[in-house]
């Protein structure tokens, strides 16, 4: 193996932080030194000592999330909205204004910048902060956080997040995607097979890595891309569900309207290759459809969200019935998300144009996000492995649209549809949770 082959490797998490059960705020603290100054440390041990929990809750998510998204952004902002389906993103994008919280951490996790445990602990998290931050002042004066709450949250933010110096996941996919920019793979190399022998979601990874590039990309830079999907394709195409071969075709028709020769002509041959072309849309029409959709998750994620979610989501079921295919996944997900609300209910203004929505779907919507979306639709498995509300707005629905009539092919995905009691419910969600990857 040649030492630009060695440059091609797939990444793994390798700085996992153990905080001992039992330990004390100061002694938490103590782990999260590579990110917080000596008086940040100081304020929240003071504020544990005063209970004032929904204070620090809010300190302490705050300078988490900063931290997250600085590393996220130090991998390339056109990356980062490839990775998420947001075309509105580039490289001039502020992460701290533009990614929002639910984003960072669904990201991260697809990085393998966390594991899949700690991703599911920060959502919670983030729903946690979200809730108490904003009660009426009433309210508040009754409902208060836990300390064991306001503890759960300050190990989890230092074990994910704030006790790592630099996310050295983050700095080896950085060494990964910049070596997919400086030279074109063969067919029989080891950073190919590396790649296509990798779990599911390194492919698709490299995938979006390798669109980002092309797209953006610069001379040298963009050649290399070109040539490397055009290597790779073929190899990964049977293996590549729905979600990426449309994101291909997607790619496709905005490098060809933007007037981007050698974009264009390179990604129409990859294509040819796999007969690849039934993936590629008409029009751009997709983008909107995207925007509208992170705009409902961001309001949905994000503080007052009863209220909020409203305006987005009526937005987003204006649009029209006929979803493009390459927004399908993220406006789903959307829309279930308002549907199925969280731990302390749902909107009831938003939703009526959810339900709207849901109804306007044809049979053949309900078994392609059942079949390709659904597996890989975190925030839905989520809301169905933890909360009980959240659980029974499933059930609910999958009684009114009768998924029995569908042909499912998965087997854990059947079970979920058809799980008639809570602990079953949940029990196939976690599954399907765990896997969410593979």
């Amino acid at each position: 193996m040649t030492p630009n082959e060695k440059s091609i490797q797939v990444w793994s998490p390798s700085d996992l932080i153990i905080i001992p059960s039992g330990s004390q705020p100061e002694e938490i603290v103590e782990f999260a030194k590579p990110q917080l100054s000596s008086r940040d440390m100081k304020s929240i041990v003071t504020a544990f000592q005063a209970e004032s929990y929904e204070m620090v809750a809010t300190f302490v998510w705050t300078k988490a999330s900063a931290v997250l998204k600085k590393q996220i952004a130090t991998l390339g902002m056109d990356f980062v909205g490839e990775m998420l389906g947001r075309p509105d993103l580039d490289e001039d994008s502020d992460p701290a204004t533009s990614i929002a919280d639910h984003e960072a951490i669904s990201l991260a996790e697809d990085l393998c910048l966390i594991t899949s445990t700690q991703g599911l602990r920060l959502k919670h998290v983030l729903e946690l902060v979200t809730h108490f931050t904003e009660l009426e002042q009433e309210a508040a004066e009754q409902e208060m956080m836990a300390r064991e709450e306001a503890l759960i949250l300050l190990k989890t933010c230092i074990a994910s997040i704030l006790g790592k110096p630099n996310f050295e996941t983050a700095i080896k996919f950085a060494d990964f995607r910049k070596a997919l920019g400086k030279r074109t793979l063969k067919p029989d190399d080891g950073g190919t097979l590396a790649i296509t022998g990798a779990p599911y979601f390194f492919i698709r990874t490299t995938l979006s890595v390798l669109l980002s590039l092309v797209k953006t990309g610069k001379g040298a830079v963009q050649e290399h891309a070109i040539g490397n999907v055009s290597v790779l394709l073929p190899l990964i195409w049977p293996k590549l569900r729905e979600p990426e071969r449309w994101q291909i075709g997607q790619a496709y028709a905005e490098v060809n309207s933007e007037g981007d020769r050698a974009a264009s002509a390179g990604l129409k041959k990859s294509l040819l290759k796999v007969h690849g072309f039934d993936y590629v849309p008409e029009s751009l029409r997709s983008n909107t459809f995207s925007e509208a959709a992170a705009r409902v998750l961001a309001a949905h994620f994000g503080f007052n969200n009863f209220h909020n979610e409203q305006e987005p989501m009526a937005i987003l079921a204006s649009l029209g019935t006929a979803i493009p295919r390459p927004a399908f996944a993220k406006c789903m997900e959307a829309t279930l998300a308002v549907w199925l609300g969280n731990s302390w209910g749902v909107s009831f203004a938003a939703a009526p144009s959810a339900r709207k929505l849901l109804d306007s779907l044809r049979s053949e919507q309900w078994e392609y996000y059942f079949n390709e979306c659904l597996r890989r639709d975190r925030t839905v498995l989520d809301k169905l492995s933890g909360d009980t509300k959240p659980m029974q707005r499933w059930k609910s629905l999958i009684s009114a649209y009768n998924p029995q009539r569908f042909s499912i092919r998965e087997l854990s995905v059947r079970k979920l549809l058809n799980a008639t009691t809570m602990d079953t419910l949940r029990h196939w969600a976690e599954q399907l949770r765990n896997n969410v990857n593979e």
